[in-house]
């Protein structure tokens, strides 16, 4: 898999990441989905040296910015979450909705499986303008796909921490960065 110019940005820092299931699949179904992604950012941050900065779960793709505090570690962080939280939501998937397994069998080498398309997109951060623009985007995807009507009433995404209404030890306030 080609790095996709990743190598040009390895001096910076904080990035807007999206992830998406597999052929855009809703493999992503309930809460204790978003906990297993929520736990595995808690785990690869503290690996990584990285916070989360803001986020959004949807059913088939997450959208999240991460700054890593000591040295650019993304393409590592982001193969090391999407295979592990690929093993997790495989090994749900099939407890719960085992008839999702024919959607997500994948034969190639050594692989049964596929929650994630093989890439992911990123984009350097480099302004509090543009930071903010992205979490104003990230979370106000749930009200766009029909989901609330309200962005605060979604429950899988940082709205409520910018909100004052929840804190969440895992979360930097962008402010804190620019």
């Amino acid at each position: 898999m080609g790095l996709r110019n990743r190598t040009l940005l390895t001096e910076e820092r904080c990035f807007f990441v999206t992830t998406t299931c597999w052929h855009h699949q809703p493999l992503l179904f309930d809460n204790n989905c978003y906990k297993i992604l929520f736990d595995s950012f808690a785990f690869y941050n503290q690996k990584y040296h990285a916070r989360l900065v803001a986020y959004v779960f949807m059913t088939n793709y997450i959208h999240f910015i991460i700054v890593f505090l000591e040295k650019n570690h993304l393409i590592e962080y982001m193969r090391d979450f999407k295979k592990f939280t690929s093993l997790k939501l495989r090994e749900y998937i099939q407890l719960t909705r085992p008839h999702f397994l024919d959607d997500i069998a994948y034969a190639y080498q050594t692989q049964h499986f596929k929650i994630w398309t093989d890439r992911f997109d990123d984009v350097y951060l480099y302004s509090r303008d543009v930071c903010e623009t992205k979490i104003e985007y990230m979370h106000t995807n749930p009200v766009r796909a029909g989901m609330v009507s309200c962005a605060a009433d979604y429950r899988y995404s940082s709205m409520a921490f910018y909100n004052g209404l929840r804190p969440q030890s895992q979360l930097l306030h962008y402010r804190e960065l620019f």
